[in-house]
């Protein structure tokens, strides 16, 4: 699913850009949540309340704080969102770049545009696999090269980020059986830990040291075949 937010302070706009995003994701086949918004602040308000978008389509000359300080707020916390500015002001372009759009439109935005942009940022997120949950209310989809290890703690899992911890209520297994259909290298070290191999930093046959200076067990029953997994990483 994409989330997908629209941000402009003219209604007939984000109407009409809702209308557009709507009938590109049902004709090539995506799921959307899409939430509108009439201001940065509503925008900013609406990512602490549900989450984190995948695509924000953002006017540069909103009313209050303009679209530009808005998307410099929303890169503190989130660098992966794709953020296209869609402004009739060319002047703010070279200000704009400074916060790593995904692309520029001119108003009136067509359809056809719109079509491009939303295939063209799906296509990217297929490549860049992401794990997505829900925790307290709040959807994260979270970019699995980021992702260090996961830990679960009975019904908990733990993620463990290059820049944050997050927890939701799983299963390893199924966390496990979700990576192996994305086709991902994490291994399964002991029953309470998944790892990215990209971030182990030592191996030894009881456990693993990440790049981090945290150490994982390597449980008795995974100590071979997580010996092997790690000779064939080095090609040997």
């Amino acid at each position: 699913m994409l989330r997908i937010g629209i941000c402009d302070d003219i209604r007939e706009e984000v109407e009409k850009q809702e209308k557009q995003v709507r009938q590109i994701t049902y004709q090539i086949g995506i799921r959307a949540d899409i939430r509108k918004c009439y201001s940065g602040m509503d925008l900013l308000m609406e990512i602490e309340l549900s989450g984190q978008f995948d695509i924000i389509l953002l006017d540069i000359e909103l009313g209050g704080m303009n679209g530009i300080e808005t998307a410099r707020q929303i890169r503190e916390s989130d660098v992966n969102c794709n953020i296209i500015f869609i402004t009739s002001f060319e002047q703010y372009s070279k200000e704009a770049i400074s916060v790593h759009p995904f692309a520029f439109v001119d108003k009136p935005i067509t359809y056809a545009q719109m079509e491009k942009l939303i295939s063209d940022v799906y296509e990217k997120l297929q490549i860049d696999d992401r794990f997505a949950f829900k925790s307290n209310k709040t959807y994260y989809n979270i970019s699995l090269n980021k992702i260090m290890y996961f830990m679960s703690e009975k019904r908990i899992i733990n993620v463990y980020c290059i820049d944050k911890i997050c927890t939701f209520y799983g299963k390893m297994n199924d966390v496990e059986i979700n990576l192996r259909k994305k086709q991902v290298d994490f291994w399964r070290i002991h029953h309470s830990f998944l790892v990215n191999p990209r971030y182990i930093e030592e191996y030894h046959y009881e456990k693993v040291v990440l790049q981090n200076g945290i150490s994982l067990e390597i449980s008795r029953a995974k100590r071979e075949n997580t010996r092997l997994m790690y000779m064939r990483k080095l090609g040997k």
